[in-house]
């Protein structure tokens, strides 16, 4: 089974779960380790509802073709889903209402952060993630399965350049706000002005000086224990549901 560049191979449990209630439509086929298993009845039911057809694989072939070893017994193969183009950003933010966050990742490199920041963008409905198209990871079958299905309904947008997609949301009356580690205001002090565009940088450097400089306010975690820093999508998920509770 070769890779198809118009195909996507996603595997886990919930991811595969998820696409099949969001998008059954772009299937072609899912492969499980083993029918009888109670663990696939909720993928049976819905494939069954779809008169798709399920075929059987091992697990090492799923490894190998996914290169996941958390794959838990189940495989599908889609048709690679549609992304928002960065000519449209603002079209789509205008449908958005305007006490939605806007996530955008500059330059994140580890496929398990993209993942989970994909979660927190599900789990508070943020309007959409955007990530830049060079230097950073690829949508593949790991950011996909930590992802657990929010890669199905957050949209995702991929820009060239984070420094001109700014200034385009600052025209359209976005706030801007960075996170580092040097910034004066502690999230937890700070009033934000809607909409809001929260940027959050890479893991080894964080937010760049050119995407610095185009943000309006600097926003920090101050910590408080004897650990200097925190994960990447540990502090996205923190920071996000701080300015949720503050601007819902």
């Amino acid at each position: 089974m070769k890779k198809d560049s118009g195909k996507d191979n996603i595997v886990g449990i919930h991811a595969v779960r998820i696409l099949l209630k969001v998008r059954p439509f772009d299937i072609y086929e899912i492969y499980l380790s083993d029918k009888n298993l109670s663990k696939f009845n909720e993928i049976l039911i819905e494939t069954k509802k779809n008169n798709i057809k399920v075929q059987k694989i091992t697990n090492d072939k799923i490894y190998e073709i996914s290169n996941v070893k958390s794959h838990q017994g189940v495989l599908a193969i889609a048709k690679k889903k549609d992304e928002i183009l960065e000519r449209n950003i603002i079209d789509h933010l205008a449908s958005q209402p305007k006490n939605k966050i806007l996530l955008i990742l500059d330059e994140v490199s580890d496929p398990r952060n993209f993942g989970a920041c994909l979660r927190i963008c599900d789990a508070y409905a943020v309007s959409a993630i955007i990530i830049k198209d060079h230097d950073s990871v690829k949508m593949n079958e790991t950011v996909r399965k930590v992802a657990a299905g929010s890669a199905e309904t957050t949209p995702i947008i991929r820009v060239k350049n984070i420094s001109r997609i700014l200034e385009i949301l600052k025209k359209n009356n976005y706030w801007v706000y960075g996170a580092t580690d040097k910034a004066e205001h502690d999230i937890n002090e700070m009033t934000f002005n809607t909409p809001v565009a929260l940027v959050i940088g890479g893991e080894s450097v964080g937010l760049r000086q050119k995407t610095l400089k185009k943000c309006d306010y600097t926003i920090k975690i101050s910590m408080n224990g004897v650990v200097e820093s925190l994960n990447m999508a540990v502090a996205t998920g923190i920071i996000v549901n701080t300015i949720h509770s503050k601007i819902k």
